[in-house]
């Protein structure tokens, strides 16, 4: 699982590949990203730990997420859609637009890129979560919560979800260009630099947040998991905000 807002710019020293092995490179911009999403990062598992803990622990929070996952359960695959298209994609481009930082780098015309695109996305998700919990079985337990978490964070992250929003998010910020879209993604530098940077944040990052909703209840990872992408959207905006 994953969840990204935009691709970040380039990487300056693209010449030093030239120079340095990839391996060295990769050892760098690993470094690079722990620095960037240390504090995030930390912010993040503790909002997991707290989501987790406050439905197993307090009851009033259990009842909550009961009804949810009972309303998701009844909605299938159109809450899935509707829901994360509303988290990952209303909720942080409204926020988004409302810090003078952001306000225009994005035209507001390209909201309905964001609905349909996390839409779809959502649907995707939970698709992905039926299949793993017919693979693994619907348990908590850890064994189960492993198989699944590794799965995501091996599997389904690299090769499938993560291309999929970042070619999206990359089309986007090409202007909906095809053609200058494809050309970028010829380039073997921009996958090697800008996706495996993505990748290693991704790894670095979602673990436990995968590992807390792989633990849920099936009809509840949908619900989590969206508070939690939403949760992290809204944390980089402001965190963004703040650092000029």
């Amino acid at each position: 699982m994953t969840s990204i807002s935009e691709i970040p710019d380039p990487p300056i020293a693209d010449d030093a590949l030239s120079s340095v092995s990839w391996l060295g490179g990769m050892v760098r911009r690993t470094g690079d990203v722990l620095k960037q999403n240390l504090v995030p990062g930390l912010i993040l598992q503790a909002f997991v730990v707290l989501v987790i803990g406050g439905y197993y622990f307090v009851q009033p929070v259990t009842d909550f997420f009961d009804k949810v996952a009972d309303f998701k359960q009844s909605a299938g695959l159109v809450y899935s859609g509707v829901s994360t298209a509303i988290f990952a994609g209303l909720i942080p481009f409204l926020i988004q637009k409302s810090r003078p930082k952001f306000r225009d780098q994005i035209p507001a015309a390209h909201i309905w890129f964001y609905l349909v695109f996390w839409f779809f996305m959502g649907m995707e998700f939970d698709l992905m979560m039926r299949l793993q919990a017919w693979l693994f079985g619907s348990q908590g337990d850890w064994v189960t919560t492993l198989c699944k978490t590794t799965a995501d964070m091996l599997v389904y992250t690299p090769l499938m979800g993560l291309p999929t929003i970042c070619i999206a998010l990359l089309w986007r910020q090409t202007g909906f260009d095809f053609g200058k879209t494809l050309s970028i993604l010829r380039d073997r530098l921009w996958w090697s630099n800008q996706y495996m940077s993505i990748l290693i944040a991704n790894w670095i990052v979602w673990p436990l947040a995968l590992a807390g909703g792989y633990s849920l209840p099936l009809a509840l990872q949908i619900p989590v998991q969206n508070l939690v992408m939403c949760f992290w959207c809204v944390l980089l905006i402001f965190l963004s905000d703040e650092s000029v």
